[in-house]
């Protein structure tokens, strides 16, 4: 029986069972040598990766919500009060949950430098890259494998994140842990091991950020479609669990209720206004594209080249952000309706999870996903921005991949790896760009974050804080940390 050739992406046989020994030979050395390629790739993007945000680590500087931020965990350790709860929410009140106080002043009793907590975030983005890698390995073919690491790891929005101290920064790792719990549930049935992970990430990143709420949302449609099977001991004892640096904050709300007062926005606002939910579906189009939010795309270099070169550098970066990016933008959208397509064609509810293959289930997930996200933006009491769907950026990436992927393997194969090649230099060169030329990452200059103090602070100088970024000082209508003591 004449055994079915291997062929590449354009059609040309790479193993051919009927073929001469030595022509068997070639095409095994050619397997190998492409198969090569792609590992050293996925390696080069990688490290390429790791070093762009070690370097924003080095570079970040700190505005109003890092410094609040910083001031717990500061107020912990150099005082002994520990703050129960985060920072000012934009609905009023004050983030639930002593999550913050824990991951900034921690790494703050190691290291007692501004940079710190910075570099835990930069930890949980190199583990949930590694979460993902792992999770999807047997779902993913070799190329996309190195897409994920372009989509997902090289992406100017997911290092732009990983540089400087900020609530929505630690969230990604999260995202990745929502999906690796439940492919393992997917694969194993359902475990006390996985459940316990999946419902403790869930109640301890909601005191990260309450835009968590996207995550509760995926798993209840998940669960509802039958593509997520629990076990129920396990969650819970990971709700409670997860739930524990909640008490303090109960026990704070207890005697200051104001800290959980609500005063913005009501439950449907994105249902009712539209604007809202929209605006909420389009930032899980833009997080594959190099469509950036506004301030990670304010480039100013006048400090280093001058007036008239900083604004010939910015009107190349204009067209990469605003133009290129766009465009990116509408690509990832039919990436999406071919999702939509597919699922379409599939039963609402998963008739057996134990048969379906990796890749349906993990098709199953994004769309599910979804349907989560576009109920949470519905309810949502404020307007969604960029940073409140972080931790959907991995389920944002995953659909262009797999459509790039399939891409890969038509009659389209030659020009999708020409833009896969063009999108990885774009990809370093606009980070680069964030890395020398936007508010978090230079000191001053257009739209920079420096702002004015009531006064000085030893936490300013114990922490090197106005060493890197000196601010100014205004007595009479400057801002202040809410939670340091008044200023000298």
């Amino acid at each position: 029986m004449r055994l079915k050739p291997l062929m590449d992406a354009d059609g040309r046989v790479l193993l051919d069972s009927d073929s001469s020994p030595v022509r068997r030979r070639a095409q095994v050395s050619n397997l190998r040598s492409h198969a090569r390629h792609l590992r050293w790739s996925l390696i080069g993007l990688s490290l390429a990766g790791l070093g762009l945000s070690s370097l924003m680590v080095a570079r970040g500087v700190l505005g109003t919500d890092e410094l609040n931020l910083l001031a717990r965990g500061w107020m912990w350790v150099a005082e002994g009060q520990f703050i129960p709860y985060g920072n000012p929410m934009s609905s009023g009140g004050k983030s639930p949950g002593a999550m913050t106080t824990l991951l900034v002043g921690l790494p703050l009793m190691v290291w007692s430098d501004a940079r710190a907590p910075v570099v835990v975030i930069f930890v949980f983005h190199v583990l949930a890259y590694l979460l993902l890698d792992r999770a999807l390995r047997d779902v993913l073919r070799p190329v996309e494998r190195l897409l994920l690491c372009i989509f997902y790891w090289l992406n100017p929005w997911r290092i732009y994140h990983s540089g400087f101290l900020w609530n929505p920064n630690y969230l990604f790792l999260f995202g990745a842990i929502h999906l690796w719990s439940a492919r393992r549930l997917q694969q194993r049935g359902p475990r006390i091991w996985p459940s316990f992970v999946h419902g403790a990430a869930l109640v301890l990143a909601f005191q990260l950020h309450v835009s968590a709420a996207l995550l509760f949302g995926a798993s209840l449609v998940l669960y509802v479609r039958r593509y997520l099977r629990l076990q129920w001991l396990g969650l819970v004892v990971g709700l409670v669990v997860g739930a524990l640096p909640l008490v303090p904050w109960v026990v704070e709300v207890w005697a200051h209720p104001s800290i959980a007062t609500t005063e913005h926005g009501f439950l449907g606002r994105g249902l009712l206004l539209v604007f809202p939910l929209v605006r909420g579906i389009f930032y899980l189009l833009r997080y594959a594209s190099l469509n950036v939010g506004y301030k990670m795309s304010a480039f100013d270099f006048a400090g280093t080249l001058g007036t008239l070169s900083s604004l010939l550098v910015r009107g190349v970066f204009f067209v990469i952000t605003n133009v290129i990016g766009s465009l990116m933008v509408l690509l990832a959208l039919l990436a999406w309706l071919r999702l939509f397509r597919w699922d379409r064609k599939r039963p609402w509810r998963c008739p057996d999870l134990s048969s379906i293959s990796a890749r349906a289930w993990l098709r199953g997930y994004l769309t599910s996903c979804f349907v989560g996200a576009v109920m949470i933006f519905a309810l949502a009491p404020t307007t969604p921005m960029h940073w409140q769907g972080l931790l959907l950026f991995h389920v944002a990436v995953l659909v262009p991949v797999l459509w790039v992927g399939a891409l890969s393997r038509s009659r389209w194969a030659r020009p999708v790896f020409t833009a896969i090649v063009v999108l990885v230099v774009l990809d370093l060169v606009t980070t680069l760009g964030m890395t020398f030329g936007v508010p978090h990452y230079r000191c001053g200059g257009r739209l920079g974050l420096n702002l004015a103090l009531r006064g000085d602070h030893p936490m300013l100088h114990e922490l090197h804080v106005v060493d890197r970024c000196p601010y100014p000082f205004n007595p009479a209508g400057g801002w202040w940390p809410d939670v340091l003591s008044a200023p000298r």
